[in-house]
């Protein structure tokens, strides 16, 4: 009688690389692309926006952030000292209302002032 039943194909318990069967290099190689995507994904960030609005939304965001943290690097390092986030933002505010009611626009709009303070 053969150690081997009828029902499994006889191809997987060949010998391939290395003394190895053909079964155990394929759950070797499984196992490995498993590992890599699971690594993978655990090291970047994948999320992709549901809806245009979601993207809109996002990218508002980081525009706002990023003009915070333009507007922020200006305050002098002696006047950081004692500024929390909502001295910092009562800052940045009060700069934002200047900047509209002197007619040179919103610290938002994505123009960066020359140095005359006009908007380009």
């Amino acid at each position: 009688m053969d150690d081997v039943s009828d029902d499994e194909p006889e191809w997987l318990e060949d010998q391939a690389v290395g003394g190895f069967r053909v079964w155990q290099l394929i759950f070797v190689c499984a196992s490995g692309a498993l590992s890599f995507i699971i690594i993978l994904c655990c090291c970047f960030r994948f999320r992709i926006p549901r809806t245009k609005q979601d993207i809109e939304a996002d990218y508002q965001r980081r525009k706002i952030a990023r003009k915070f943290r333009e507007r922020l690097a200006c305050i002098h390092n002696s006047e950081m000292d004692d500024m929390d986030l909502q001295k910092a933002i009562e800052r940045v505010r009060a700069d934002l209302t200047d900047a509209g009611t002197s007619g040179k626009g919103n610290i938002f709009d994505g123009k960066s002032p020359n140095k005359n303070g006009v908007r380009v």
